[in-house]
């Protein structure tokens, strides 16, 4: 009879499941140029919510208005991506990765109430049946201008808020549960991205 033993894991050891950076080179003129593209190219639509196939608008469970950004345009910001999203998971993930998927440009504003109930990003599947590995988000604003708003991961039922400043980005594993908590002043903007790979085996 074949038996496994199985090791407890060594929690001190485990590192935290988000890894934030504050300097990695997004500039002022990066970002108001892609503050200007969305304008111009790809203007702001209220974001749905992908339930059973069909998506939907239910501001009960996400009031965003979102624009998306392609990798054909705004080079200077996709090659910062790039090198920061190798650097983030080569220090801790360690996951096979493949692509960056279309970003998303996101604003919540607190006269709607700006939120994003709580979701997982691994739940869509890639056109190639891949999957989403790691989620990032980027605060292109100063949060000085909002109050609410707050990037909370769950990794149990309390969870934690992950707070950023101006440009900071922060990844997580895209099967952790998240959530956005509602705005209650001023204009939440941010930069949302989902890197792909070969499903987990």
């Amino acid at each position: 009879i074949m038996t496994y033993i199985l090791t407890p894991p060594q929690i001190r050891n485990n590192p935290a499941p988000e890894y934030k950076i504050k300097n990695w080179g997004l500039t002022d003129k990066i970002v108001d140029d892609l503050h200007k593209w969305v304008e111009e190219y790809q203007p702001l639509q209220k974001a749905g919510y992908v339930t059973e196939g069909n998506d939907e608008h239910d501001d009960e469970l996400r009031s965003t208005q979102i624009s998306w950004i392609d990798s054909n345009t705004n080079p200077e910001l996709h090659n910062l991506l790039g090198g920061v999203i190798h650097h983030a998971n080569d220090t801790l993930y360690k996951y096979s990765i493949t692509y960056l998927e279309t970003l998303q440009y996101s604003v919540y504003n607190a006269e709607d109430k700006g939120h994003y109930s709580m979701h997982s990003d691994a739940g869509l599947k890639g056109v190639n049946n891949d999957s989403r590995k790691i989620s990032f988000s980027v605060l292109l604003n100063d949060p000085k201008e909002f109050e609410g708003g707050i990037l909370t991961l769950m990794p149990d039922s309390i969870g934690y808020p992950i707070e950023l400043e101006k440009y900071e980005i922060v990844f997580f594993p895209s099967w952790m549960p998240h959530m956005v908590t509602p705005v209650t002043k001023g204009t939440r903007k941010t930069l949302v991205g989902w890197v792909h790979g070969p499903d987990f085996v």
